[in-house]
């Protein structure tokens, strides 16, 4: 794709409030150049109508496609009816975008009576199409979280699972801000990814291979901390703040502490916290990789999400006086004992890795008295529904809350990487009631006064183009009852 259209990557709106959203687009009329355009600022149009023929225009301005960001666009609208939608279209040098969509959050007290979201993770776009997208675009939602890994850090070598060839100028290993941008640029120009971002406003969080894999703060993985790396995830947080519908304030004034942990609401019926689990966290106690948990694993001073995040997640807990709180964030809660390894065995990139930091949340979550804690993860390619309780080794402990984790969008494939290895742990876990390790989708969720349902979307097939999504099985959580019932 190139010439002389501007908007090829699309546009996209994000992190709604009652009363705008931010509203997103790139200037990139040849993609695979993210130098074509100069040095210079452009001034870009922008409007917000009631109607998707753009005829009842509510709002309008101009904003800058920052040259030093990469001629991208981010427009924070304000001053719009809460609980509404809205659609919106870029112009500049005679050129139009497509016409996006994005719908308010509810007044703060408002007493609405249903949220209707989805939430995916881990897009890595050689392992094939993005079949759930296309499906979602026949949902009404109001919100698409994305739990992270929304891009891959990895050289692209083959992609005989979208059946074309190595895309040209798009290939290397993302190390800088160049190449950061160019992956970036390549997942953007999907169709399937464009349409949801037109469709649904999203709230998206990064993982780790939006940087590196497993890496924790500044330490890249099974390394120490450097002035490479932290030069690296420098880059890779601001080429994330270039292409991602998210605020301004964000950025504060240096990408390499880029913030991303931030609070939406939705009337008196939910709050959504989302976390960052990478930024913050200490290196992990135990190592990288699988091993026995250690001393420093139990007795350690270390953190997973920051002194500060910590403190910030129990205050929005405590203050909470909504019927549903929602926590939003990248890694497995739930311990995941390797007992068909050896007893005492874990993965120590997850939660499982930080016991204490987990304790300390649990614990937090329990006193804050938030009603209704649910927990949505991403990161695991696999599909779980746990019980979390403050003592996993006792099976007859209380549960305090859930957790669902979302299968990955296409990361794997249509191969089955997960569920032969983590299946058969899975009943030594008795917290965990479902998991699946080898299908690709993603979860569609409605929370309502009485209840949240969770249905659980599986796609036929991401490598080939004419996958499509079907309904698995879902989920009831009750108010006041955490622990979710399949229906």
């Amino acid at each position: 794709r190139g010439g002389d259209d501007p908007f090829t990557l699309g546009v996209a709106s994000g992190d709604p409030q009652p009363d705008g959203a931010v509203l997103w687009t790139r200037l990139a009329p040849r993609p695979a150049d993210p130098t074509a355009l100069g040095d210079g600022d452009i001034p870009v149009q922008w409007r917000v109508a009631t109607d998707e023929r753009m005829q009842h225009v509510v709002a309008s301005g101009t904003a800058a496609a920052v040259a030093r960001l990469a001629h991208s666009v981010h427009v924070e609208v304000a001053g719009l009816r809460p609980g509404a939608d809205y659609f919106y279209q870029f112009h500049v040098r005679g050129e139009e975008s497509r016409v996006g969509h994005f719908r308010t959050a509810p007044a703060p007290q408002a007493d609405n009576d249903r949220l209707r979201l989805a939430f995916v993770t881990c897009q890595d776009w050689p392992s094939g199409y993005y079949t759930a997208y296309r499906d979602m675009l026949q949902f009404d939602l109001d919100l698409v979280l994305h739990l992270g890994d929304y891009t891959y850090e990895y050289a692209i070598g083959a992609t005989r699972r979208r059946g074309i060839g190595r895309p040209v100028g798009f290939t290397e290993e993302t190390v800088d801000l160049r190449t950061y941008r160019l992956r970036h640029t390549l997942y953007k120009l999907d169709e399937d990814l464009q349409a949801a971002h037109a469709r649904f406003p999203f709230a998206v969080i990064w993982d780790d291979h939006e940087v590196a894999n497993d890496y924790s703060g500044l330490a890249p993985e099974y390394s120490v901390p450097s002035p490479e790396f932290t030069a690296r995830r420098t880059a890779a947080y601001q080429a994330f703040y270039e292409h991602i519908p998210i605020r301004a304030g964000a950025a504060q004034t240096q990408f390499r502490d880029l913030r991303i942990h931030r609070r939406l609401g939705y009337g008196r019926l939910a709050q959504i916290t989302l976390l960052d689990d990478r930024q913050y966290r200490s290196d992990n106690p135990c190592g990288d990789g699988e091993s026995l948990r250690c001393e420093a694993a139990l007795k350690g001073d270390y953190t997973m999400l920051g002194a500060e995040q910590e403190a910030w997640l129990s205050d929005g807990l405590n203050r909470s006086r909504t019927r549903w709180n929602i926590v939003a964030q990248q890694l497995l809660v739930a311990q995941l004992e390797h007992t068909t390894i050896q007893p005492n065995w874990f993965w120590n990139d997850a939660w499982d890795g930080y016991p204490a930091a987990r304790a300390r949340l649990l614990s937090d979550v329990v006193r804050s008295g938030a009603r209704n804690p649910i927990f949505f993860t991403g990161d695991w390619h696999s599909t779980f529904v746990n019980d979390l309780k403050l003592d996993f080794k006792d099976p007859a402990a209380p549960t305090i809350a859930t957790e669902f984790v979302t299968p990955a969008v296409t990361t794997g494939g249509d191969g089955t990487p997960y569920g032969p290895y983590y299946a058969p742990m899975v009943p030594y876990n008795p917290h965990i009631k479902y998991y699946e390790g080898d299908r690709r989708g993603y979860f569609k969720a409605e929370l309502t006064r009485t209840h949240a349902q969770f249905d659980l979307r599986f796609v036929t097939s991401v490598e080939r183009p004419d996958g499509v999504g079907y309904p698995e099985h879902s989920w009831i959580v009750m108010d006041g009852r955490p622990g979710a019932s399949m229906v």
